[in-house]
């Protein structure tokens, strides 16, 4: 029997990911345990933007690693789930020229628009997760992927 063909067109993909607050980053410790941290992101320009604390152990597996892996998804019923595997390199982000931009864009999705308080804090920083490698899936599409595939059994 064919495979479904579940995964989200790329317009669907940016509008999924430009509007999903957390990824779920998965990356692996110098003793190599896994370690998976939810995070806010905001998508732009083909990255996740991150941003977190120096010290906590995800940020400091992706800075010693320069990988991760991120999953976003939601859904609550099985023919309702949909969700995107980004996994590629991690890179420090502080002087990306679009980080402004993804600064405000960071501001309106979690904040009403007030200035993020991160600025004051501590040993803050941002990350950008490039993607090298994405699978999606959106399991509202099984019906009418069965009819296609349906449909070509029929015409074989």
């Amino acid at each position: 029997m064919a495979k479904l063909d579940l995964s989200l067109t790329n317009t669907e993909l940016e509008g999924y990911l430009r509007d999903q607050r957390t990824i779920r980053v998965a990356t692996v410790g110098a003793d190599g345990t896994p370690h998976v941290v939810p995070l806010w992101f905001v998508w732009h320009d083909g990255a996740a933007f991150l941003n977190s604390t120096l010290g906590n152990p995800a940020v400091e597996n992706m800075l010693r690693t320069g990988r991760a892996a991120g999953v976003i998804d939601d859904g609550e019923a099985y023919d309702a789930l949909r969700g995107v595997v980004l996994t590629g390199r991690v890179e420090r982000a502080e002087d990306d020229p679009r980080l402004p931009d993804v600064e405000g864009r960071w501001s309106r999705k979690y904040l009403g628009g007030n200035e993020p308080p991160y600025r004051r804090w501590h040993d803050r920083l941002w990350l950008r997760l490039v993607p090298e490698r994405t699978a999606s899936w959106d399991f509202r599409k099984i019906p009418e992927a069965k009819a296609r595939r349906d449909a070509r059994a029929r015409e074989a």
